[in-house]
């Protein structure tokens, strides 16, 4: 038996911590879900529920218990996709968060805060069993209590020593045992006192002279609550089969089955404290007192089986969680040192008392724990993680960090605890800081230690001690264009608007509707493109209504594709043409969705319009649906691209506009259809900024300038310009130009406006190609970005462009170089960037499968000029282009 019940365990040791295959994932979401139901259901949750009600009244009560949760859930719940991608558990993915020996720490911090659980419910079983004796007349001493206490832990322990065969036995009788008790538990509940008695319950004391502070405690005692039951997080999800159904199976079980049961447990402590005069948590005495001892008798067969089998489940768990960072230790040593821990709780007695304090305790840790991972997984190494470092492959060490141990991760875990011991001493009640106590503990823990470390990664040094795994994680496989984009998440909708609605209060942003009543989906909007404060205001222009929106690939890779997705974003690549995408937009309209895109496919270079495609007109009568136009206004003066530090000052409005109906664009042309989109789509920055006597005083509003303003308009010299403050000035002939607050250039005494000057500068590259001197050959730094992913540095290429288009000669993957050609007729325009993540002026080329960022390694590339000869050669050879593309979207099927 010994034999056997070792090979099982090893074998759970080994595979269960292996990546979980298609083939063995066993779950759907209602199965993931009963299980997860099961693991955060216990006698516990009555205990819970009775301490919230020392805090606040029922109504309260119910709200923070489901609310709270979910709220917790919704956000502390997203890695367990980690765990379905992968089908790892999450403490593969702490190896790379703490090092592979540091893990060892975290897993001994999480025992040590997080097994008193079991003792609490030793307590309960312990409380069961004397009370019913005593109903019964049989007198038990003090000191069986304890008896009592270890008698739940021995047999416990017992089942755990005989492997996953006797767990899987219990589980399966543990839940239904715990839902009959509770169904029984709430209708004695209900039926002993009125409706009213329990539904206007408020406690009588809680201690605090200030209402607020009590339910701010019942918040965080919700946080904690849901926080500290990590154990399921991984080992469940890694075997379902999809990753919405491993998320919201989390969510709801912890969210909704563990926090039906916490009210359950508010429920019997206000009954019995109306009728018995006392508060009891013990179910089988509530029974009994409240109903007839027979029953009691029951539910102590019942409630006694629940907690000997809670107990099992937690020393199999938590002892195969020991034996996977320990796996020299015997799992039956490992067992025998948690049984020590939890008999030494139950011999103290006092773990009931302390329960609150218990509870914020463990959330001190757990809340920079969940942080770390939640950063980590979506900010940092962006979904991605190095399995072959994490299990420790010959010659792959990216988790070894410092002698095994993640020194940075380690710290943010001492310093999430001293952001929420700065805020509320859990032992004292004792509140430090009113402010930071009204986000809770847990969630100011949370939130300050994500941040911090956040920040932390983005400073070089350190990011390239944490991510020193970026080289093994490399993916080159080309992003999935044909894959049909979701809907935006129903469930992060309200935090996308609330983020937008944070985004624009300051710059008052103004919406107004033309012709927009009785609009609903589906339908088609165009945007105007100034900043990236144009992904805020739309959200909000579309309110309530959910949307689609086509996205370049590197807002993917920066923010990952997973949170993209849920943003309901399309991935494409700038200025290609992508049939997929197409293609995509047809089943959007198809399912009577809103399709938003921005026609001009980069920022405003000096806050005008760039030029629609006459493709997007031929799209709008290909769909057949109403298009709506956002033309909104600040948003480039607020953050222009060429500096995009926050104008204060700027005001943002927006008017969304229908400007075809379904019939009426059955009756337009193409031709009229794009003269009228280009119409509504125009803009001035600077003329609006002027109309609206709208003043920037920012002291350095015109660095960076030099950028798009590349060319002296006195001397005539090129990339000689620079800014500095609120002037820009020719380092050749040293003239100098200075920007007013209201967005124009003075010069001796003249008004020079910035739009004037960038169009003189097109004209003068459109006589330099057509006297044949424009001839650009320059060595680049080329990064390439395959998919949504990562970067693969091309290194040092040669980058030609003149009249027959661009040549990008370079090695990718291999040491033999390749040329990429690119046709003048292929590109209507190339996107442009001038400090593109820290790393300098940068176009970029595309193909459809890949992406290349191309920065200058000498003198004489400016990504303005380029863009301007882009467009001009374009013009010169754009009739069979544009008719090609027309056609191809008229006869795109929707597959």
């Amino acid at each position: 038996m010994k034999k056997n019940v070792n090979e099982q365990l090893e074998k759970e040791v080994t595979f269960g911590v292996m990546p979980a295959l298609k083939k063995n994932k066993i779950y759907g979401f209602m199965d993931a879900f009963l299980v997860l139901s099961g693991y955060c259901i216990a006698t516990w949750s009555y205990t819970q529920g009775a301490y919230l009600t020392t805090l606040v009244g029922f109504k309260q009560l119910l709200i923070g218990a489901f609310l709270g949760a979910i709220l917790m859930l919704l956000i502390y719940q997203l890695p367990v996709i980690l765990s379905v991608r992968y089908g790892i558990d999450i403490w593969i993915w702490f190896r790379s968060i703490f090092g592979k020996k540091g893990v060892r720490v975290v897993s001994i911090i999480i025992i040590l805060i997080n097994f008193p659980w079991y003792a609490v419910c030793s307590e309960v079983f312990a409380s069961s069993m004397r009370s019913l004796l005593e109903l019964f007349g049989i007198p038990s001493p003090e000191y069986s209590h304890v008896f009592f206490a270890l008698i739940c832990v021995f047999v416990g322990v017992f089942v755990a020593f005989r492997g996953i065969g006797s767990i899987t036995w219990v589980t399966r009788i543990l839940v239904p045992v715990l839902l009959i008790v509770g169904v029984l538990v709430m209708y004695i509940g209900f039926t002993s006192v009125t409706w009213d008695t329990i539904l206007n319950y408020r406690p009588k004391d809680t201690g605090f002279s200030d209402s607020m502070i009590p339910y701010i405690m019942s918040i965080e005692a919700n946080f904690a609550f849901v926080i500290t039951l990590v154990g399921g997080m991984g080992e469940i999800p890694r075997l379902t089969k999809g990753e919405k159904g491993g998320y919201y199976a989390g969510v709801l079980a912890q969210g909704v089955s563990g926090s039906f049961f916490v009210v359950i447990g508010a429920v019997m402590a206000i009954a019995t404290n109306h009728v018995l005069g006392e508060v009891i948590v013990d179910p089988t005495v509530m029974l009994a007192s409240l109903s007839m001892p027979a029953l009691g008798l029951l539910s102590l067969l019942l409630v006694a089986f629940a907690n000997i089998g809670t107990q099992a489940v937690g020393f199999y768990l938590y002892g195969v969680m020991l034996k996977s960072s320990f796996p020299k230790v015997s799992y039956y040593k490992l067992i025998l040192i948690l049984t020590a821990y939890v008999s030494g709780l139950c011999v103290w007695g006092n773990i009931i008392e302390y329960f609150g304090s218990f509870l914020t305790v463990s959330a001190c840790v757990y809340a920079p724990i969940a942080a770390l991972l939640f950063v980590d997984f979506f900010f940092v190494r962006k979904q991605r993680i190095s399995l072959y470092s994490a299990y420790g492959v010959k010659g792959y060490n990216g988790y070894e960090y410092t002698k095994g141990y993640n020194i940075i991760g380690l710290a943010m875990i001492l310093v999430g605890v001293m952001i929420s011991l700065a805020i509320y001493n859990p032992l004292t009640n004792e509140v430090h800081n009113r402010f930071l106590f009204y986000l809770t503990p847990t969630g100011a823990s949370f939130l300050g230690t994500g941040v911090i470390y956040w920040i932390l990664c983005k400073i070089p040094v350190i990011h390239k001690y944490v991510r020193r795994d970026q080289q093994e994680t490399l993916d080159v496989r080309p992003f999935d264009r044909e894959r049909v984009p979701p809907k935006q998440n129903l469930l992060a909708m309200p935090f996308i608007w609330l983020l937008s609605f944070i985004m624009t209060k300051k710059a008052g942003l103004k919406i107004r509707k033309t012709r927009m009543k009785g609009v609903k989906p589906p339908y088609l909007v165009l945007g105007t493109h100034q900043s990236f404060t144009d992904f805020y205001v739309t959200p909000l222009a579309l309110f309530p209504h959910r949307a689609n929106y086509v996205s370049e690939l590197e807002g993917f890779e920066a923010y990952g594709e997973w949170i993209y997705r849920q943003a309901g974003c399309l991935g494409t690549r700038k200025f290609v043409d992508d049939m997929a995408l197409i293609k995509n937009i047809r089943r959007i309209m198809k399912r009577r969705g809103i399709l938003v895109m921005y026609p001009e496919a980069r920022y405003a270079n000096v806050g005008t319009n760039s030029e629609i495609p006459k493709a997007v007109a031929k799209l709008a009568k290909v769909l057949e649906v109403p298009v709506v136009v956002i033309n909104m206004k600040g948003n480039y003066l607020q953050s222009p691209i060429w500096n995009l530090k926050i104008r204060k000052e700027a005001r943002l409005e927006a008017e969304l506009i229908q400007v075809y109906t379904k019939e009426e664009l059955k009756a337009a042309s193409v031709d009229e259809i794009h003269e009228n989109l280009s119409k509504h789509l125009s803009y001035d920055e600077y003329g609006w900024q002027k109309e609206k006597g709208m003043h920037l005083t920012d002291k350095d509003r015109a660095e960076g300038l030099h950028h798009v303003l590349y060319q002296c308009p006195e001397c005539k010299a090129e990339f000689l310009m620079d800014s500095r403050g609120s002037e820009i000035y020719c380092r050749n002939c040293h003239e100098k130009w200075n920007l007013n607050t209201l967005g124009e250039l003075e010069h001796r005494k003249k008004i020079v406006r910035i739009p004037g000057w960038y169009e003189w500068e097109r004209v003068m590259v459109q006589q330099e190609i057509d006297q044949n001197k424009y001839n650009l050959s320059l060595r680049v730094h080329i990064e390439a970005l395959p998919n949504a992913v990562n970067f693969v540095d091309c290194r040092e290429g040669l980058l030609v462009h003149n009249k027959n288009g661009f040549y990008l000669t370079f090695s990718y993957l291999s040491e033999e170089e390749q040329t990429l050609h690119f046709s003048p007729q292929s590109m209507i325009s190339v996107h442009t960037e001038y400090n593109y993540r820290e790393k300098g002026p940068c176009i970029t080329l595309s193909t459809v499968d890949n992406t290349y960022f191309i920065f200058p390694l000498e003198a004489g590339f400016n990504p303005t000029k380029i863009q301007f000869a882009t467009e001009y050669l374009y013009s010169l050879h754009t009739s069979a282009g544009e008719e090609k593309r027309i056609k191809e979207m008229e006869y795109m099927p929707i597959g």
